[in-house]
């Protein structure tokens, strides 16, 4: 008997229902059904699988506060700056990037050396992607130095139609500039 004419166990749709979910190809680019982040590529090592796990927690609507907590902590202890960051940049859907932009002051990290990185990020277009970038800015506890402030501030400046959190962003690095002299 071949195997496509092997008679499969009644139940087994019942079965694979529970592990492969059917999948409309129409709710596919529906983004409150699905999400996709590409946050790796092929051969990323152990940790950075685990961190795309955690990551995929921060941003998954059907995440608990409880998971997501236990996610930014472990994203802490990875200290995966560097592959928040890379998630950030590849990231899309701006509900997702706003998440994730969240996550850096959310796990305590030090992202101080990527100051301008988050800068860039305050003249997003979308409001809580840049409300986000500046709590981080807000929220770092390392010193900025004078020249990065400065640069920080000509970006912002020239920002041709700047929203609340850039005006903001303008005043905190003035007044970091002026406390520094």
């Amino acid at each position: 008997m071949n195997i496509d004419e092997k008679e499969l166990p009644e139940d087994l749709e019942d079965i694979k229902g529970g592990l492969v979910p059917e999948i409309d190809p129409e709710k596919l680019f529906d983004e409150k059904e699905y999400a996709t982040i590409i946050i790796g590529s092929e051969g990323m090592s152990k940790k950075d699988t685990h961190n795309a796990d955690y990551v995929t927690v921060l941003v998954s609507s059907s995440s608990t506060r409880e998971d997501k907590d236990e996610a930014l902590k472990t994203l802490k202890e990875n200290n995966a700056q560097s592959f928040i960051l890379n998630a950030i940049a590849k990231t899309k859907n701006l509900k997702q990037k706003a998440l994730l932009v969240a996550a850096c002051w959310e796990t305590g990290l030090d992202f101080s050396k990527d100051y301008l990185f988050f800068i860039d990020l305050i003249g997003h277009e979308d409001f809580t992607v840049s409300f986000e970038a500046f709590t981080v800015i807000q929220e770092l506890e390392a010193e900025i130095d004078t020249d990065t402030l400065n640069k920080a501030l000509e970006v912002l400046q020239k920002i041709k139609s700047p929203g609340l959190s850039v005006t903001d962003a303008i005043q905190f690095i003035e007044q970091k500039l002026t406390t520094e002299d």
